[in-house]
């Protein structure tokens, strides 16, 4: 059981939002109330940090950081001295799985390339930067460059992996990270340049016309930029009509 110890409001608030969106089940305790025998894991605001006392974690810091943390302690990764191995199943909505020991822990889809440096962020603050191993699917390989950039600082070695001998086995984005996680690839001696290809830029000027209705087509420049990570679509269409507005005005 986890329990979230807080008389903050917008604390509290954010932890349960967070836990219900994990699927975690939890519960919450006034601070002035004795934790339940049984509690596992504790949530309390408070400047990042873990303690163990016995089979207890409490757990301190910000809601995003500290029920992450729970989530995976509840999970089972409670051996801090072993290597992590972060599986990843590369794409728009990444699929994650996270070893420990040799067993699975937890998966989860991340919503975007760059988000899944958070879980190799919170598993080094866990286990140290160099325990966190990260294996990649080789598909897909502008998210995937995407993904590479974002963990490399947090991760003390990845490598790469053929989908072809893990795709054809996997039934949703988790099993097809499980897999991954679980062969053996190439070891990335460099952090790799992300470059889109013709085709992906076409597809993604595309996805900008359904988007607005068929108002907005954004340039080859800003449809780069989306690839890259660098600019959300949403903001490469308002930065498309801002210049077509600019435009308009010039030819008065």
């Amino acid at each position: 059981m986890i329990s979230v110890v807080s008389d903050d409001f917008r604390f509290s608030y954010a932890v349960a939002s967070r836990l219900r969106h994990l699927g975690t089940p939890f519960e919450h305790i006034d601070p002035s109330t004795k934790i339940p025998h049984g509690t596992s894991v504790v949530i309390k605001k408070g400047q990042p940090r873990v303690i163990m006392e016995g089979d207890r974690f409490t757990i301190y810091g910000a809601p995003e950081d500290t029920t992450t943390k729970a989530w995976l302690v509840s999970n089972g990764l409670t051996d801090w001295s072993s290597d992590v191995v972060v599986g990843i199943d590369p794409g728009e909505r990444p699929g994650i799985a996270i070893f420990s020991g040799g067993r699975r822990v937890a998966t989860a889809i991340a919503p975007s390339p760059e988000s899944v440096s958070f879980y190799t962020k919170t598993l080094a603050s866990l286990v140290g930067r160099r325990r966190v191993f990260v294996r990649i699917g080789d598909g897909d390989p502008t998210n995937r460059d995407r993904i590479i950039r974002s963990v490399w600082p947090s991760s003390g070695r990845i490598e790469m992996v053929d989908e072809r001998r893990t795709s054809r086995q996997a039934g949703s984005d988790e099993e097809a990270a499980s897999l991954i996680g679980m062969t053996a690839g190439e070891f990335l001696v460099d952090r790799p340049e992300i470059t889109p290809s013709e085709g992906e830029l076409r597809n993604i000027q595309r996805k900008s016309r359904l988007i607005s209705g068929g108002l907005t087509t954004i340039s080859r420049s800003l449809a780069g930029e989306v690839a890259r990570g660098e600019r959300t679509m949403e903001e490469a269409i308002e930065r498309q009509r801002s210049a077509e507005r600019g435009r308009r005005v010039q030819n008065r």
